[in-house]
């Protein structure tokens, strides 16, 4: 990881606060398939405020190999909200944002 220049704005993993490290399932037609390649995704928020999503090293979970990749994402707050939502992370929702209620 490192700096990633995107949309003429420089974006630095090591200067954003590290969120979250997960292995995004991969989904097609609301079925999740185990069997296809996955990504360890970085979600990173800059000191101004922005998210961005690294995606990185192939978790190899198989005996086919696949090329690690390393680019980056721009994230809404509300993409960041859903992420935490799937993943069930109320500690690191709260941490961000200050709109939790109870159900």
């Amino acid at each position: 990881m490192g700096r990633y220049l995107l949309n003429n704005k420089i974006y630095d993993t090591e200067k954003a606060q590290e969120i979250i490290k997960y292995i995004k399932p991969i989904e097609h037609n609301g079925v999740f398939f185990k069997t296809y390649p996955k990504y360890e995704h970085t979600l990173y928020k800059t000191q101004k405020g922005k998210f961005f999503l690294h995606i990185g090293e192939y978790v190899r979970e198989s005996n086919i190999s696949y090329k690690d990749k390393d680019y980056i994402e721009l994230l809404s707050a509300d993409e960041v909200k859903e992420i935490l939502n799937r993943l069930n992370e109320i500690e690191k929702y709260e941490e961000l944002f200050d709109d939790l209620e109870d159900g």
